[in-house]
């Protein structure tokens, strides 16, 4: 039971609304109130409502269904669809008044049309992806706080890898990292150290292409007894240990370091004594160790050692959202260096954006540092690239084939295709309205429609 009261005469009850359809009706059913359009749904003035029976009206077909008679019966709030005498549909809810003792005493009835709601209805469904893009792009802009130096994370494989490296970094396990060259294997190596229990330790890496085998074995366990503490086991003890390409190592030392790590142990060359191990490994590998394991190329006792935590990192080329983050993130890096203010034309940034980027990292630092030490004005252009990265031709609407194709159709095509790298480039709806000159609702409406952006 409520406990505010509706009172005839009340002043400061009196309804007067130009822009709510508001009735009030007693408990015999007599409209009592109603604000100045009532009765435009029903074909009369809201004037001669006053005074009259609700199921008079309903008799005569005006109220259909009224929705008095049933609130007093229920004693609740009601919902009814109504249909009236010129075939619009009304969505009407009424609610009851008690008073003293319990009884209703008064229903009040609010209607809306339901072509009004459904256009309501698609505001709110427009409204809801808006906030929806916006909740995706402040937990993107909440994922830039876990950029580390050295590795950019806007891409979704990049986010997962990452994520999948902080996730295992405080369990002291083996992690083995899959990834072309420069793909920023060792970077990650670094923050799982970083986010281990061990991050006061030493890291120490080796590399196994660059050592040769002959060295491997004292670099790693130590030239002597004596010299036991000159081994890389021994500096990496309390830390990590990051085996960088353990795919170029081999089979002898594969089961060496195999029985190392089964063990816990390990003797430096020449020693006696065996010393403990306490190091976390991490290794990397350019292969998958699965294919070397099958061909009897890899120890496969050491391969289930390793294979705790496999993560991958996939190429630049395939990570179009890293690329575009990195472009800005070099650029900037070396204008400060450099002491200068570079900007990059839209044509140049779409250019490397597609570029195949086969060194990846190491590949894309050379050609920023490059762009912004050699041309020679603030707008670096197509013509500032270096030769063997500009474009034989260039894409003009000359490329774009017209056979069969409708003008609506064309031009669809390039629109989708402005938007797509846009949104490679920028990271929110807002940053690419202001770049196309558009809203934003227009520019989450076309992505919508163009892309899988949902």
């Amino acid at each position: 039971m409520t406990g505010f009261f509706l009172h005839p005469n009340s002043k400061e009850e009196i309804i007067d609304s130009y822009e709510e359809d508001i009735i009030v009706t007693n408990h015999a059913g007599f409209i009592v109130k109603a604000s100045q359009i009532s009765g435009r749904h029903y074909g009369i003035q809201a004037e001669e409502l006053l005074g009259k029976s609700v199921y008079d009206l309903e008799q005569r077909g005006i109220f259909s269904p009224a929705i008095t008679p049933l609130v007093l019966k229920q004693k609740k709030k009601m919902v009814v669809i109504q249909t009236t005498t010129t075939g619009q549909k009304v969505l009407i809810t009424g609610m009851p008044f008690f008073n003293e003792v319990g009884e209703v005493e008064f229903v009040l009835s609010y209607s809306y049309e339901v072509s009004e709601l459904l256009v309501i209805h698609e505001y709110m469904k427009e409204l809801e992806q808006e906030m929806l893009l916006t909740k995706e792009e402040l937990s993107l802009l909440r994922k830039e706080h876990l950029t580390i130096d050295g590795l950019t994370i806007e891409n979704r494989s990049t986010r997962i890898a990452f994520e999948t490296a902080r996730n295992a970094a405080p369990h002291d396990v083996s992690v083995i990292l899959y990834g072309e060259q420069g793909t920023g294997k060792s970077t990650l190596a670094k923050v799982i150290h970083n986010e281990s229990t061990r991050k006061n330790g030493p890291f120490i890496e080796i590399d196994c292409e660059t050592i040769p085998e002959a060295m491997f074995e004292r670099e790693l366990f130590g030239g002597g007894f004596e010299q036991k503490e000159t081994g890389l086991l021994a500096l990496a003890y309390g830390g990590t240990l990051y085996v960088k390409g353990i795919d170029q190592l081999s089979i002898h030392l594969q089961g060496k370091l195999s029985k190392i790590l089964k063990e816990r142990t390990y003797t430096p060359i020449g020693a006696e004594a065996a010393l403990p191990l306490n190091v976390r490994l991490i290794s990397s590998s350019e292969t998958i160790l699965t294919e070397a394991v099958s061909k009897n190329e890899f120890h496969k006792d050491l391969y289930y050692m390793l294979h705790i935590v496999p993560i991958h990192l996939k190429p630049l080329r395939d990570r179009k959202g890293d690329i575009s983050a990195l472009i800005s993130s070099y650029l900037s890096q070396f204008s400060m260096k450099y002491q200068t203010v570079k900007e990059l034309s839209d044509d140049v940034f779409n250019q490397l954006l597609h570029l195949e980027w086969f060194g990846n990292h190491n590949e894309l630092i050379n050609v920023i540092e490059r762009l912004v030490v050699q041309s020679p004005s603030t707008l670096i252009t197509a013509k500032d690239l270096p030769p063997e990265y500009r474009k034989e031709t260039d894409e003009d609407l000359s490329m774009i084939h017209l056979q069969g194709r409708t003008l609506p159709s064309i031009l669809e095509n390039v629109e989708m295709k402005v938007l797509r790298d846009a949104q490679t480039r920028y990271r929110t709806t807002t940053e690419i309205a202001k770049y196309l000159g558009i809203s934003q609702p227009s520019v989450v409406r076309k992505l919508k429609k163009y892309t899988d952006f949902e």
